[in-house]
């Protein structure tokens, strides 16, 4: 059989439905419909001329001919995977991967690449976006740049700097009194959703706190995935944002937002630069490292917190 008259979406449904002995989970773990599946396993019965599964009490099995053909359609598709992974080998070690949260890597990382070049020597840099630390070597991180702990020892960590986070609005809604704390109480409050394990990034709750007050409705009002999409909902009006400083700088100096209740002391997270100890390209992650915190003292384009 030629390549491309490999029926691979139909091979996948039954192996995934030979695994689990029903179209539901087969769909659950292809995350497709279990109509789906049906419908690829009886195109590929059609193509064959063959029965390859029947219903048995509530679940499927194969049929006679299906069940010997399997451990070679499962080895097929293991040498499938060798082979990407192979590719993907490959293609990793012609890059540098560095990891970062969206808003950061728009504002802050992009902008200093080009300072970070000589380091890389001859690989080219590849940005992705927040990969949990604890996964960078299977993800293929060669180096990340975070305000979250890794849970694993294996990580080396070098200090970047510390962000302000504060709260801000369109100028509007704040006619008097911006610096007392008492205005956040009666603004509507944006929140940004926290990443996956991620419990550094302060909330609305942290700032109250800190501010020593108490507000009923303190999780209430709309959320954003990102911060940058956040600012913007603040800019429209649609209320106080707590945020980091460094990515809503541009709208402050713009006077589009103005920072509020000063009369808080501003909260702070930590941004560090962490590598795998024992990756494959530990010692230009290092180089890398340092060339950040160069650039940090750069100051490019005002974009470091004040």
């Amino acid at each position: 059989m030629m390549l491309r008259d490999l029926p691979l979406s139909g091979l996948r449904a039954l192996v995934a439905a030979a695994r689990t002995g029903s179209l539901t989970r087969a769909a659950e773990e292809l995350g497709v419909t279990p109509g789906a599946i049906g419908h690829q396993i009886r195109q590929l019965e059609q193509r064959l001329g063959a029965r390859l599964v029947r219903r048995e009490g509530n679940g499927i099995v194969l049929t006679r001919a299906a069940e010997a053909a399997l451990p070679d359609i499962d080895r097929g598709f293991d040498a499938l995977a060798s082979g990407l992974r192979r590719l993907r080998f490959e293609r990793q070690a012609e890059t540098f991967t560095i990891s970062a949260d969206p808003s950061f890597a728009s504002l802050w990382l992009a902008p200093r690449l080009a300072m970070v070049r000589p380091a890389l020597g001859r690989l080219e840099v590849r940005v992705v976006t927040s990969v949990a630390l604890d996964a960078m070597a299977q993800e293929g991180v060669d180096l990340a740049i975070s305000y979250r702990k890794g849970s694993t020892s294996d990580i080396q960590a070098l200090e970047l700097f510390t962000e302000r986070v504060i709260p801000a609005c369109a100028p509007a809604l704040v006619r008097a009194g911006p610096d007392r704390a008492e205005i956040l109480d009666r603004l509507p409050l944006l929140h940004i959703d926290p990443m996956m394990g991620d419990d550094v990034y302060p909330a609305w709750r942290d700032w109250f706190t800190a501010a020593g007050r108490q507000r009923k409705d303190i999780d209430q009002g709309p959320r954003f995935g990102l911060t940058i999409v956040a600012a913007q909902a603040a800019i429209a009006g649609m209320g106080a944002l707590l945020a980091s400083e460094l990515v809503l700088r541009r709208h402050l100096d713009a006077g589009h937002l103005v920072e509020i209740a000063r009369e808080v002391p501003a909260l702070t997270i930590r941004r560090r630069i962490v590598w795998p100890e024992h990756g494959p390209k530990a010692r230009r992650a290092a180089l890398v490292a340092a060339a950040l915190v160069t650039a940090a003292g750069a100051g490019i384009d005002g974009a470091l917190p004040r």
